[in-house]
């Protein structure tokens, strides 16, 4: 099992932070490569939450529908995600108080034997690992979102003749 964990500090207060982050409509605006997300209702037996479905498309025009699970905790300041079938894949994010005003936003991810972080490694050069590149652009979206109001960071491009994940 591999596991990734990215932090950054934003300007604004922690409960603004979370607020934004938990609308599943703001989802698009921050993760790459999400283009669209919606709530589906309830989520499988013995799953946190509700079932999401997502749209994602890559930078060689492919585009696949993923569904999963969100769970929110507004009193914890907690989002808990991850796959709700056939994938072996989960992550949280906190939000927490960073000096007088301002948030600590938290994003963690686990990727097991039936996920698909071995095809995002394949072929990505020893310097470069597209998992945190894609953690650090999402953490820098969500800044320049609640910070700025501007658009969403895409993480650099896959090395050659490499492909993203199929669900």
């Amino acid at each position: 099992m591999a596991d990734y964990e990215r932090s950054m500090a934003i300007e604004a207060p922690p409960e603004d932070v979370f607020a934004w982050l938990a609308d599943v409509d703001n989802l698009p605006g921050y993760l790459p490569p999400v283009t669209d997300a919606s709530i589906e209702g309830p989520s499988a037996e013995g799953t946190p939450g509700r079932k999401v479905r997502m749209t994602l498309e890559f930078p060689n025009g492919s585009s696949f529908d993923a569904e999963g699970y969100l769970a929110t905790d507004e009193r914890e300041r907690r989002m808990e995600w991850g796959a709700e079938t056939e994938r072996d894949y989960s992550g949280w994010l906190t939000v927490g108080n960073h000096g007088e005003s301002g948030s600590e936003v938290v994003v963690h991810l686990s990727f097991g034997e039936r996920s698909v972080e071995g095809d995002i490694q394949e072929g990505a050069p020893e310097d470069r690992d597209p998992v945190e590149e894609a953690m650090d652009a999402t953490l820098e979206s969500i800044r320049r979102q609640i910070e700025e109001g501007s658009g969403k960071v895409q993480p650099p491009p896959p090395p050659e003749g490499s492909q993203p994940p199929q669900n």
